[in-house]
């Protein structure tokens, strides 16, 4: 019985009836078609489980081919064969939905490799055991989990997508934007990047923009000499310098004061440095990967951001989902919290049982992965025997005290009050629940969060920390 049907697009006879034979021989289904637009008619006109097609026709490009046929059918997986090894070009092909770019000369079996690989991950079910209609139930922990310097590579065809744009960009020197909510390793896919790159062997330097105090942000970021100021009694590094060689990571960008952006798009465009209180420049060999949990293209339209420095640390961009909507990849999440979590704290524990299962795989996790490694941390070390049962969850997971989750909207509303009638308790209460309904609708960026409440960003910090908000 035939498999799935494949086309192949390309002006090579030869190639195309090599691999014609080799995959019917396979069990494929082939359809053939010489040029582009050929091939865009036999999408539109018939279901094509898969395409494999050449970058250069006579009428059409790769880049053309993958956006009509991505505007045909999305979900086709579509596999770019060029003659040229070209990485600019493929780091487009991949950004336009390629599911994989090869070079010539061609290998049937590994072809064949992409191929079934592809069709796998398209059509992948969620690798969980069903146990009612609501919900799956997590599996005993593997011992095989193979994480990639203490990082887990979930095997979703969205994580497989993400790995595909960190092996493209990673060899390039392209300054790279990865944008996402809090908690949803930025920085993890940031230090991806640098372990993937020739600057491996060099500092991997973070910096958080949101954190730094606007009148020592140009000290922090490109450093001081001595007496440029009250209190600086001695040259000081800024995270440019010490990132020379390497990777700077510079986090919540968005919060960069329009002086410091200055100063950024001259390092950006000169790759030189002038530290505050000198005359002199200072050259730098710095790649620069930003992340963000706002809209930069709208803070640009606002005016808080630079248009000059958005176009130019553009060049290359990664967006990460929240894990609400990757519930598919929970499960294999859970299990690599609890082989860690049990590593840390000398335990053994082995699965989650299938009522605290139901708990995790409900809550909308706001705080996304870094959420869930905590919350999967203290149920191991709440854990009385091999499994989690409801009772070792935070109360907060169980019960969630102020707000409950629209599953409808996807975010957060006004929920529970407080259950005491003291003045104190009510005041709290209302004070925490306007920080974090100010914060979902900042995207938990803590300066905006600030102006909106009236209060400066340290008072922020120190009621986060008050009301157990603040991110470790």
């Amino acid at each position: 019985m035939a498999k799935d049907t494949l086309l192949i697009i390309d002006d090579d006879v030869d190639i195309c009836m090599l691999l014609k034979r080799f995959f019917e021989r396979k069990g494929y289904q082939v359809r053939i078609a010489f040029k582009g637009a050929e091939g865009i008619e036999i999408v539109k006109k018939e279901k094509i489980d898969i395409v494999l097609t050449d970058f250069r026709l006579p009428d059409k490009d790769g880049f053309q081919i993958l956006e009509e046929i991505k505007a045909i059918d999305h979900q086709i997986p579509i596999i770019v064969i060029t003659g040229y090894s070209d990485v600019n070009q493929a780091v487009k092909v991949i950004r336009l939905g390629a599911y994989e770019y090869v070079t010539k000369p061609i290998f049937p079996e590994e072809i064949f490799l992409l191929v079934e690989d592809a069709l796998k991950m398209q059509n992948k079910s969620l690798p969980l055991q069903e146990v009612n209609d609501d919900f799956p139930v997590v599996k005993p922990i593997s011992k095989t989990i193979p994480p990639q310097e203490g990082f887990l590579i979930p095997k979703s065809a969205y994580s497989k997508r993400v790995q595909q744009l960190i092996d493209v960009v990673s060899p390039t020197n392209m300054t790279v934007v990865i944008t996402g909510e809090s908690g949803t390793g930025k920085e993890v896919v940031a230090r991806m990047i640098h372990n993937a790159s020739k600057r491996k062997n060099g500092p991997f330097i973070p910096v958080d923009c949101g954190a730094l105090p606007q009148e020592l942000a140009s000290s922090e970021l490109f450093g001081h000499v001595k007496g440029a100021f009250t209190g600086a009694t001695s040259d000081k590094k800024g995270s440019f310098e010490m990132a020379n060689g390497g990777t700077l990571f510079l986090d919540e960008i968005g919060n960069l004061s329009y002086e410091n952006q200055v100063k950024l798009l001259r390092v950006l465009q000169e790759r030189v440095i002038r530290k505050v209180g000198s005359e002199k420049d200072m050259p730098v060999d710095v790649r620069i990967i930003v992340a963000t949990n706002e809209d930069l293209k709208e803070a640009m339209y606002k005016g808080s951001f630079r248009e000059d420095i958005y176009y130019r640390v553009n060049e290359f961009k990664i967006e990460l989902n929240p894990l609400r909507k990757n519930k598919d990849e929970l499960s294999e999440f859970v299990q690599f919290f609890l082989k860690k979590s049990n590593e840390e704290l000398d335990k053994s524990v082995e699965t989650v049982s299938e009522e605290a299962w139901k708990v995790l795989y409900d809550y909308p996790w706001p705080g996304n992965i870094r959420e869930l490694k905590n919350t999967i941390k203290r149920a191991v070390l709440m854990a009385k025997s091999k499994i989690i049962k409801k009772d070792d969850l935070p109360q907060e997971i169980i019960h969630p005290d102020i707000f409950y989750w629209n599953k409808n909207k996807g975010s957060n509303v006004k929920g529970k009050p407080t259950d005491s009638l003291l003045l104190k308790d009510v005041t709290a209460a209302a004070e925490k629940q306007a920080i974090i309904r100010v914060l979902s609708l900042s995207n938990n960026n803590k300066t905006k969060a600030a102006e909106v409440l009236g209060i400066d960003r340290k008072t922020l910090y120190n009621k986060l920390n008050a009301y157990g908000l603040l991110e470790e």
